[in-house]
């Protein structure tokens, strides 16, 4: 782990002390809206744990950045020599409507053979209860 995601870790840490002290001190409220945590407050607890948060965030983000390899052209040559095939695919279902994509036919016929399946067993469980 680098410097960065440690550094954030820590900012993280002292956001969350910081809302603990707010909610101590009655100047920091939280819930939940539908399935959306939330958090607001009032006073230098709330700001300083805002801030903190921030803080963690922009330093986790920015110590993906340091971590990215520069790759010289010969490097770059050995991976380009490389013949990889990777096959793959996937389902969506939107209510009963599937929407089926994959990298090959076979993928997309397996994968909405799985997709029907699913389709009538979600149609017994819901009728059955």
């Amino acid at each position: 782990m680098n410097k960065m995601k440690v550094l954030s870790l820590i900012c993280f840490f002292i956001g969350i002390v910081f809302f603990a002290l707010g909610f101590l001190k009655g100047n920091v409220e939280g819930g939940i809206i539908v399935i959306f945590p939330f958090i607001t407050g009032t006073g230098i607890y709330a700001l300083l744990g805002f801030i903190f948060f921030i803080l963690a965030f922009f330093l986790f983000i920015y110590s993906f950045k340091t971590d990215i390899k520069v790759f010289d052209e010969m490097e770059y040559e050995k991976i380009q020599d490389k013949k990889t095939s990777i096959k793959g695919g996937g389902v969506v279902l939107i209510g009963p409507i599937p929407i089926v994509f994959g990298s090959n036919w076979k993928i997309a016929i397996l994968l909405m053979i799985v997709a029907i399946i699913i389709i009538f067993l979600s149609f017994y469980f819901l009728n059955t209860f």
